[in-house]
């Protein structure tokens, strides 16, 4: 148990980046999963791609969604709509109506004789005699559906037990009772007509209603007893042969074979078909990580960027397998670009075409398609790929989606010809969806400055533009430290040419070379390239603060580029450019003058940390050189070359590149780089040998 957990505590990064790696697969495989597993891609009008198809069984023919919906328009059609009878409302109407006469009587104004108790009476019955003409018909309050095709409607009117169909425009509605009203009122007395015609209209009330549960429930009835199948295919039955063209009848033929292929599916074949999947996903994603491990082996060492990778993989193929289960129109619609154009730009050619191939395979395993759409996808990105080797500016992203786009419609146009032998039957809406794929493609490059927050990467277009000379940490520089700001400048000449000849990343140098020495912003006097006078602040000042204002350019540095919101990786060249070196003049001042005392070695070095990768190691040794040449009064091309190479063999000496991946011959190359440069610099001729 004992041995376990010390393997375990010394190999932990490791084993938590294979977790990493196996938790990618089962998010892939669970995902897929859920989405399904036919295998067959087809289109109406397209020539059929597979093998001959024959029935394994016998299974019903779906009918399409457009002849459903017909037969559910037709049920709707037919089923006639439900409204009940109120006898209550009628009672009701009587009652009220009775009250609201005798109230307007007591408040009318009109001499009460036997000629005006006749009229009363006489008036009263004519209103009572209007209420029961027009409620032998009834009243409807039609439903909004309804109030426009009354005159044509035929309606179930539901009385007490009985049904009958009864056409709507036999029964009045509220308008049509409030005109019969009208022509009724010549019948009754002349001084009692208002009073009738205002208390009867006040009363009356529809009292046929719609009723919408009773007319939903017999409309579900009829819509259930619609079939969803038409025929059936025989066992043996051969569905479509190998180029045939798939017509709408052979289309629902594949379609029903489809669904009853996916429901005879039981529980161990879904678990059967599951391990196909994760063995599947295993093996792609375990042959791309010993890519990673053999070919990019500081990728696979940073639990970070292989997260990074895995993370963009996998949320990639989850947003695939969410389009497929959410029945996309096409498949050429998702941008398999975005992925390789944003692991181009953090992590290079090889590693991102790798991603690509594995990101396009396991999608291809999983969906439905054919080779050829695999195949599209996989060429459309090493174009992608290649077309943004060297992008630094936004407007060359736009020439390599031009690109990808070219790519796509040829390799589209190849693909139908071969298939159909014709460009007659070319499907111009797969170029649509072509055209949005690639618009989408563009969705990568707002992509990649949140990733580069996200997981601290810098991008060749963010050093770009923090190469800018009038970014405003650089000008401070350029105005108060004018020499240090010159000083920066030829290091970072000399550091790129450097880099760009020996494969290290020139871009990253420069910028990391034109920042390295901003901490000399907070006391430029105390550095002789800014001293523009004889005097000189050291000659007043003990050594040890001489050193001590000297080495705090570095983490004073590091504080103001933390403050700016620099890159980490920027920050690197400010912590590494001196490594654990000594601030040599004073070391040797002191020593020189106090023979006896005993000197603290820690008080005149730099607290490092050394140089960890080839860039910082450029940039420590050009910055090395570029100070001491300017203290050559006169140099020549001997004195040019003595120096560089003694100053970088004492580099070597003290270890300050042990921890750089800079070989031998790499410091080789740099070394007469800095020679050539140097002797640009300084308008040094060529010393030719005499003959």
């Amino acid at each position: 148990m004992r041995k376990w957990l010390t393997y375990i505590r010394n190999h932990h990064q490791d084993i938590l980046r294979i977790l990493i790696l196996f938790a990618a697969i089962l998010l892939i495989t669970f995902r897929y999963t859920q989405y399904g597993s036919y295998q067959y891609d087809y289109e109406q009008g397209r020539p059929w791609a597979y093998k001959d198809i024959t029935a394994a069984a016998s299974f019903p023919i779906l009918k399409s969604e457009e002849e459903l919906q017909s037969e559910r328009e037709a049920a709707e059609a037919s089923v006639r709509s439900y409204y009940v009878w109120r006898d209550a409302v009628v009672d009701m109407v009587r009652v009220n109506f009775e009250k609201s006469y005798d109230a307007e009587l007591q408040k009318a104004a009109m001499p009460r004789s036997d000629q005006y108790l006749r009229d009363s009476i006489r008036s009263r019955q004519l209103g009572l005699r209007i209420i029961d003409r027009i409620y032998e018909k009834g009243i409807i309050n039609p439903a909004p559906e309804h109030a426009q095709q009354l005159s044509r409607l035929k309606i179930n009117l539901v009385h007490g037990n009985e049904v009958k169909e009864v056409p709507a425009s036999d029964l009045y509605t509220a308008p049509q009772a409030m005109a019969f009203v009208d022509s009724q009122l010549s019948r009754a007395p002349e001084g009692f007509r208002p009073i009738l015609r205002s208390t009867v209209k006040r009363s009356l009330q529809a009292n046929i209603e719609y009723d919408s549960s009773t007319t939903g429930q017999v409309l579900r009835q009829q819509l259930r007893q619609i079939s969803r199948f038409r025929g059936a295919v025989q066992k043996d039955e051969i569905i479509i042969r190998h180029g045939e063209i798939v017509t709408p009848e052979k289309y629902r033929k594949l379609e029903s074979l489809r669904i009853y292929t996916e429901s005879q599916y039981g529980e161990r074949n879904r678990l059967l078909i599951s391990l196909g999947y994760f063995i599947i996903t295993a093996l792609l994603l375990t042959i791309f990580g010993f890519f990673v491990f053999n070919f990019e082996s500081d990728v696979f060492r940073s639990t970070r960027k292989l997260l990074f990778i895995l993370v963009l993989i996998v949320g990639f193929e989850l947003l695939v397998s969410w389009a497929a289960r959410a029945e996309i129109p096409s498949y050429y619609v998702i941008p398999f670009c975005i992925v390789p154009i944003i692991l181009r730009t953090f992590f290079g050619t090889r590693l991102s075409l790798y991603a690509h191939l594995v990101t396009v395979l396991l999608a291809g395993f999983f969906l439905p398609v054919g080779i050829e759409y695999i195949a599209l996808n996989l060429v459309a990105g090493m174009v992608a790929i290649f077309t943004n080797m060297k992008v630094h500016y936004w407007s060359q992203f736009f020439v390599s989606i031009a690109m990808i786009f070219i790519t796509y419609v040829i390799g589209f146009l190849g693909i139908s010809l071969v298939q159909e032998g014709s460009l007659a039957q070319l499907q111009w809406l797969d170029i649509g969806w072509l055209t949005i794929n690639v618009f989408l493609t563009l969705l990568a490059y707002p992509l990649i400055p949140i990733f580069e927050k996200l997981f601290g990467y810098v991008s060749d277009i963010t050093l770009m533009e923090l190469g800018d000379l009038n970014k405003p940490l650089i000008k401070d520089l350029q105005i108060k430290a004018p020499g240090t700001f010159q000083h920066s400048l030829q290091v970072a000449n000399l550091a790129e040419a450097a880099a760009s000849e020996i494969g290290a990343n020139a871009l990253l140098v420069k910028v990391g070379a034109l920042y390295h020495d901003i901490g000399k912003m907070k006391n430029p006097v105390y550095f002789i390239e800014n001293q523009s006078t004889r005097y000189n602040p050291h000659d007043n000042l003990p050594f040890e603060e001489s050193a001590r204002i000297i080495i705090s350019h570095v983490p004073e540095g590091v504080e103001m580029a933390k403050k700016h919101n620099l890159p980490d990786i920027i920050i690197d060249f400010i912590r590494t450019h001196h490594g654990s070196s000594r601030v040599e003049y004073f070391y040797r001042s002191y020593i020189k003058n106090f023979p006896e005392a005993d000197v603290d070695e820690n008080k005149f070095r730099y607290p490092g940390p050394l140089p960890f990768s080839k860039e910082t190691a450029i940039v420590m040794m050009a910055d090395t050189i570029e100070a001491a040449s300017r203290s050559l009064k006169e140099p020549t091309e001997a004195l040019l070359n003595e120096l560089v190479d003694k100053l970088i063999w004492s580099k070597v000496e003290q270890g300050q590149l042990i921890n750089a991946d800079i070989s031998f011959r790499e410091v080789e190359t740099v070394k007469e780089i800095f020679k050539k440069m140097l002797k640009s610099i300084y308008h040094v001729r060529i010393e030719y040998p005499d003959k």
